[in-house]
């Protein structure tokens, strides 16, 4: 990734508070293949670096939880979950939306910092757990 992208997003505090955030993604310095993701907004400012966008979002995620906020995008969602060509290949940029008992397909495919008004943003442990309950689930 060459130029740094911006994504516009909504944050929502569990009392139903709402404000905007903007997340800046760019690679590092010192290694083009390091994710460094930002997040400015009224709370302040996050940080995150890891292999793929997907996980600095779960843990700018994590930072967030802590004062009871939680990003309203794809990447959020309990349902949605990378596979490791998602995050290799893609940087963890697009993942899966997952359906227990639905083996995964190309046209469940969501990207990562891509909002829409239904999206109900869930914690990142919930996130996890329910991958684990959809990868045992017979499909």
């Amino acid at each position: 990734m060459a130029e740094p992208q911006e994504f516009e997003i909504e944050l929502v505090h569990k009392t139903q508070a709402v404000c905007v955030g903007m997340f800046r993604l760019s690679a590092g310095e010192d290694d083009p293949r390091r994710c460094l993701l930002a997040l400015e907004c009224q709370l302040g400012q996050f940080q995150a670096a890891d292999w793929n966008y997907f996980d600095a979002l779960c843990q700018i995620r994590e930072q967030l939880e802590l004062l009871g906020w939680r990003p309203r995008c794809y990447g959020a969602c309990e349902d949605v979950y990378p596979s490791n060509m998602c995050r290799d290949m893609g940087q963890g940029m697009v993942a899966y939306r997952n359906e227990i008992g639905r083996p995964a397909a190309q046209e469940h495919l969501v990207e990562t910092f891509a909002t829409s008004s239904e999206i109900e943003p869930a914690s990142v442990e919930q996130q996890r757990v329910f991958f684990q309950r959809w990868l045992q689930s017979p499909r």
